[in-house]
C-alpha cells in the first residue's frame, strides 16, 4: 500500500499528498535533473507500467519492481532515484516469509494482503534494515517509506504517535547510516517530533484538503492531485503534479 495510493488508490480513503524536500535534517537542492521555475526541485513518481524517464530532479519508483535497466536510465538522465517500500507487511513481497506471525497485526483496511506490524520488534526492524541494504545496493539516492501513520489505525499493537515517531526515527537513522535520504509519507502529526531526521515529506492532495500550512518551514513541496484544481497552483516552493489513481506513467505538471 502506498498510503491511499499504491497498488490502487481507493478514492474514499484518499486524503492529501505532498512531497517536501529538505526539512531540518538536510537541505536538498535541484542539483540534478530539471528544476522548477523558482528553482524548486522537481519530481516524477511512477510504480506501474513501463517507466517513463523525465527530466526531473528526483524519480520515485518501487524498490522491488523497478528493473536495473530502468534505474540506469533514470540515473543517466540526471535524475536521482528514490525507492518506495512499505514499513508494514505485504504478502507479495519477496521477504514476506521473514515476518514472524507474532509480529503481524490487523489488516490494513481496504488493502488486501497487507497487515500492520509490531514496530518495536527486533525481527521487524531487521527486515527494514535489509530493505535499506537492498536500496543501497541497487544505487538508490533515498527511500520513500509508506504507512508510518499507524497512530491513525487499529493495528493490533501499541499505536501512539510516540511509537510511530520512534519507528520513523529508527528507519531514518538507519537510512542515513547507509547514505540514503529518508522520505516521510503522510504522518503529518509526526513532523514536529521527527523533522530533524527527515529529508523528504510526502502526502496527497494538499491543495484539495488545504493542508499546506502543516508543512510550514519544511519545503519545498511535491504535491500530487488526483482532480484538476479549479485554479492553477502557484504557491512558492511547491511543485505540483496531476496523477491518475493508478500510479502509472500519466503525469501532468500543475
Amino acid at each position: 500500500m502506498l498510503s491511499r495510493l499504491y497498488p490502487l488508490i481507493i478514492p474514499a480513503l484518499s486524503t492529501s499528498a505532498v512531497l517536501l524536500i529538505s526539512g531540518c535534517a538536510t537541505t536538498e537542492s535541484a542539483s540534478s535533473g530539471g528544476a522548477g521555475a523558482d528553482g524548486t526541485p522537481t519530481w516524477s513518481i511512477q510504480y506501474q507500467g513501463a517507466i517513463q524517464v523525465r527530466n526531473k530532479t528526483y524519480h520515485v519508483v518501487d524498490l522491488y519492481d523497478v528493473s536495473d535497466s530502468d534505474l540506469a536510465r533514470i540515473r543517466a538522465a540526471g535524475s536521482k532515484p528514490i525507492a518506495y517500500f512499505s514499513s508494514q507487511y505485504e504478502e507479495w513481497r519477496p521477504d514476506a516469509s521473514q515476518f514472524p506471525d507474532r509480529d503481524l497485526g490487523n489488516p490494513l483496511l481496504g488493502w488486501p494482503g497487507e497487515r500492520w506490524v509490531n514496530t518495536k520488534s527486533e525481527a521487524i526492524r531487521s527486515i527494514i534494515r535489509s530493505r535499506l541494504d537492498l536500496a543501497k545496493r541497487r544505487g538508490f539516492y533515498g527511500v520513500d517509506v509508506d504507512n508510518t501513520d499507524l497512530y491513525e489505525h487499529i493495528t493490533g499493537f501499541e499505536n501512539s504517535t510516540r511509537t510511530a515517531a520512534n519507528y520513523v526515527r529508527f528507519i531514518a537513522t538507519e537510512a542515513h547510516a547507509r547514505g540514503l535520504k529518508y522520505s516521510l509519507k503522510n504522518s503529518m502529526d509526526l513532523i514536529p517530533a521527527v523533522k530533524n531526521v527527515v529529508d523528504f515529506y510526502q502526502n496527497e492532495e494538499c491543495q484539495q484538503y488545504g493542508e499546506e500550512d502543516r508543512y510550514r518551514g519544511v519545503g519545498p513541496v511535491f504535491n500530487i492531485e488526483y482532480k484538476r484544481p479549479s485554479s492553477p497552483y502557484r504557491r512558492k516552493g511547491f511543485y505540483s503534479l496531476l496523477k491518475r489513481t493508478k500510479m502509472g506513467a500519466f503525469e501532468e505538471e500543475l
